[in-house]
Formats: C-alpha cells, sequence, structure tokens
C-alpha cells in the first residue's frame, strides 16, 4: 500500500483519512483541558505562542466585540437588590426609625432629640448578575494582556494585537465604572451563572454569558487543525491508526492527556517535535518501550536513512520508522512483543 505520506484525498477533506485522523484526536482529549497546555503539545507551538494566539481569539472575538459595543446600554439597566443599613439622621428621617438602636446613640450624644437611627434603604449592585458581568469584562482585559505581552514590540504593526489592545483597554475602564467598582472580582460559582441565564434579566446579561462561554472554549478544532502543517497531520494520522489496532481487541484506551509536554493515552504518548533539526530531542509516538515516527523528511524513499535519524533521537529505546500502512501492524507487533520480554 502506498505511504501515509502519499495519500491524496479524493474527495473533500471530510473523507481525507488524514484531516480525519485530526478530528478524532480532537475528540479523544480528555476534558475538561488547559488549552494552551494541549494546545501546545498538539501542534508543536510553543505555550507562549499558543497563550498569545488564544488571547487574540478572545479578546478579539465576535462576544468581545459585542460585549464592548453592548455595555452603555447594559450599565443603564443593571440590576440590583435593596439592602437596608443603619444611618444616623439629624433632623430628618430616611427610613424607619431604629428606637432601640436611636435611644442608645442619644444617650451618647447628650440627649439630642433631633437624632435618630433609621434603617435606611440602598442599592447593592454586588450580585450574581453584575459579579457574571464583571467577570465577563475580566476575561476580555486578561486575553488582551496576554496577546499584547507577548507580541512585545512587534504588535504595534499588527492589526489583531492592535485591535486586542484596544478592547483590553475598553474593558479594564468598563470595568472601574463606578457602578460596578464594589462588585467582587472573583469568578463566578456555577449557581450565579445559573441564575443569570436564567433571571429575569437574562437578555440584559446575554453579552457577558456569550463572553464567558467563549472564554471557557476559545479554539475549536479548525482553528487547531489551521496550525497543523502536513507532517504533524501526518503524525496524526499514524497516532490513531496505531490506537485503532491498540484497541481492536476490544479494549479503549484513555483519552489523551496532555502532561509535560506531550500527549498521554494508556501505553501511548506523542512527542510533537519542537523544531527542526532537534535530533537529540526526543519526539514521535512511543508505544511501550518503542519509538515509531513517519520520516522527518515527507516523501523521502530511503527508509535506511530515516531510521538512522529516527534512531538518532529515540534517547537508546527501540525504533522504527512508519512509511507504509503496514508498518503500523509491525510497529504494534514488535511493541508487544518488547514489552513481553520486558527489554
Amino acid at each position: 500500500m502506498a505511504p501515509p505520506v502519499e495519500i491524496e484525498p479524493a474527495s473533500p477533506v471530510v473523507d481525507d483519512p488524514v484531516a480525519m485522523a485530526f478530528d478524532r484526536l480532537w475528540d479523544r482529549l480528555a476534558r475538561p483541558f488547559d488549552v494552551v497546555g494541549t494546545v501546545a503539545a498538539l501542534v508543536g507551538l510553543s505555550p507562549a505562542a499558543v497563550a498569545q494566539l488564544v488571547g487574540v481569539v478572545v479578546a478579539t472575538s465576535e462576544e468581545a466585540e459585542h460585549l464592548l459595543d453592548q455595555f452603555p446600554v447594559t450599565v443603564r439597566s443593571l440590576a440590583t437588590s435593596i439592602h437596608t443599613n443603619a444611618e444616623r439622621c439629624i433632623g430628618q428621617l430616611r427610613g424607619p426609625v431604629l428606637w432601640s438602636e436611636t435611644m442608645s446613640a442619644r444617650a451618647s450624644s447628650f440627649g439630642d432629640p433631633d437624632l435618630f437611627v433609621c434603617s435606611a434603604p440602598s442599592r447593592a449592585y454586588d450580585i450574581d448578575e453584575n459579579q457574571v458581568l464583571v467577570a465577563a469584562l475580566v476575561e476580555v482585559r486578561e486575553a488582551a494582556k496576554y496577546a499584547s505581552e507577548s507580541a512585545g514590540d512587534r504588535g504595534a504593526d499588527d492589526p489583531l494585537i492592535r485591535a486586542a489592545r484596544r478592547n483590553g483597554q475598553d474593558a479594564s475602564r468598563f470595568i472601574e465604572h463606578p457602578s460596578l467598582q464594589r462588585v467582587s472580582r472573583s469568578r463566578p460559582r456555577a449557581r450565579a451563572l445559573k441564575r443569570t441565564r436564567s433571571g429575569k434579566h437574562r437578555k440584559t446579561y446575554g453579552p457577558a454569558l456569550a463572553m464567558l462561554d467563549r472564554a471557557m472554549n476559545p479554539l475549536d478544532r479548525d482553528d487547531v487543525r489551521a496550525w497543523c502543517d502536513e507532517r504533524t497531520r501526518m503524525q496524526h494520522y499514524a497516532l490513531m491508526g496505531l490506537v485503532d489496532r491498540l484497541e481492536r481487541g476490544g479494549r479503549r484506551l484513555p483519552d489523551f492527556r496532555a502532561e509535560r509536554g506531550a500527549l498521554y493515552s494508556g501505553p501511548v504518548q506523542y512527542y510533537h517535535p519542537r523544531g527542526l533539526g532537534e535530533s537529540g530531542q526526543l519526539s514521535g509516538i512511543v508505544v511501550g518501550q518503542l519509538l515509531v515516527d513517519i520520516p522527518m523528511r515527507l516523501h523521502d524513499p530511503d527508509r535506511d536513512r530515516a531510521e538512522a535519524e529516527l534512531k538518532a533521537r529515540a534517547g537508546g529505546r527501540r525504533s522504527m520508522v512508519i512509511m507504509e500502512e503496514d508498518d503500523l501492524d509491525r510497529a504494534i507487533e514488535l511493541a508487544i512483543d518488547l514489552a513481553r520480554r520486558g527489554r
């Protein structure tokens, strides 16, 4: 059979087995997951680069733009609650008189007959709905901060970075609105989100809820797929081919989780190459005690050269190059044999 690196899609991308391998891998990621660490392990970008990309995506998203555009309307319709506070009044009444407190206050004020302690009503803004609004603005501000700090001086020429900075500045300014200054900055709990979604002010706070949803899921599979180069896509194809063969007996491997820059699933680990030409760095797919990978040079027919390059970065492990579909079966057989022999 032709080598995986030579596969050409015969129909749209949705029917391309290589593209489908990425989708299947994305669906096998253990959720919830750390976006920066997982995407970095998946596509080989540095965590700093992924953080910048996530910051740009979140800070310039449609949800962020809508939240900021609607803020002048939202702030005029803020939900409030009425609190009562004991307030000392002289010569006037600002609510029901608290006689016990009034007599105590007069006793310490030389019996002033014009002194009253009243239960004065006041508006309180530190409630669930406004905590949701502030949290959404904080997400925009922090996303813009990540985008801007990672870009440094280079961001001055990037329209997306400039847009992220502008939105971050607007969000920072809106957070300091007088009505929101005393609202808690802690992330709202699930109960607060539920009450905001189902309350009578849900339309007013809809943009904030949408922004929090986007911040929780900043990237979809299409965003991440666009960052995969050809060799990365072929590694994903080989990885999922190995997983399929390990699961043929009916036992499903655990979903992939990201740890220390790699993806782990039972006996399988995927190490994306962080840089071309780093022959001493472990990269490829580890199955038990065997390291397998596709050739560093795609479409290279020289198996001996590919094997030598893989062995140089295997760190003493047994290694095997995947150049044909049948190599995947042979790799699983070798990995199982190594595990049985314990070497």
